[in-house]
């Protein structure tokens, strides 16, 4: 009985040495992982098929291990990533994707205030030729480019999915409908 008492005073003792160390590594890599799908998550597979006519179209996109939706969008002709946003009222456009699709210069100014999940930030309206995620196009869409810096990844908010017949989500696949 005293060998037993000994065993567990000392897994109780190594518990307490070495448990604070052992939960700090795993917050740490929990926060590394966090900050690296933020950065660059990885898209999923858009599955597609054209109805009809060349207007409408249906896209499934898989949610990743994290329960987002990311996919590639062709923002004007040019292929970029996103997270489909339900909760962005626009598309919310990367200042450095912005520059690259020509929707602002130097000196353009960012002059509305909008709350963001990260806090307040800085943007500019654009409009938006054509959205298109597979066989779905939408045209004069739309749009803000936030600040430089004040956005990860671009996002595909409603003034995109609200002009679809309609978008649902069915165990972790998204359904879009055009």
């Amino acid at each position: 009985m005293l060998r037993f008492l000994i065993l567990v005073a000392a897994g109780f003792f190594a518990l307490s040495v070495y448990a604070p160390d052992v939960a700090q590594e795993l917050v740490r890599r929990g926060r590394e992982a966090f900050i690296a799908f933020q950065q660059n998550p990885e898209p999923v597979q858009v599955e597609q098929s054209v109805k009809d006519n060349d207007a409408s179209g249906f896209v499934r996109i898989r949610s990743d291990r994290s329960g987002h939706h990311v996919t590639e969008v062709d923002f004007n002709g040019r292929r970029m990533r996103a997270i489909v946003d339900t909760g962005a009222t626009l598309i919310a456009i990367r200042y450095e994707d912005a520059r690259t699709l020509g929707l602002i210069t130097p000196s353009d100014r960012f002059d509305i205030k909008v709350s963001t999940a990260n806090g307040t930030a800085r943007a500019k309206r654009v409009t938006l030729r054509s959205v298109r995620i597979g066989s779905i196009q939408i045209e004069n869409v739309e749009a803000m480019v936030l600040d430089e810096g004040m956005l990860g990844q671009n996002l595909l908010g409603m003034s995109f999915l609200r002009r679809l017949t309609r978008f649902e989500f069915k165990k972790g696949i998204l359904e879009l409908e055009r």
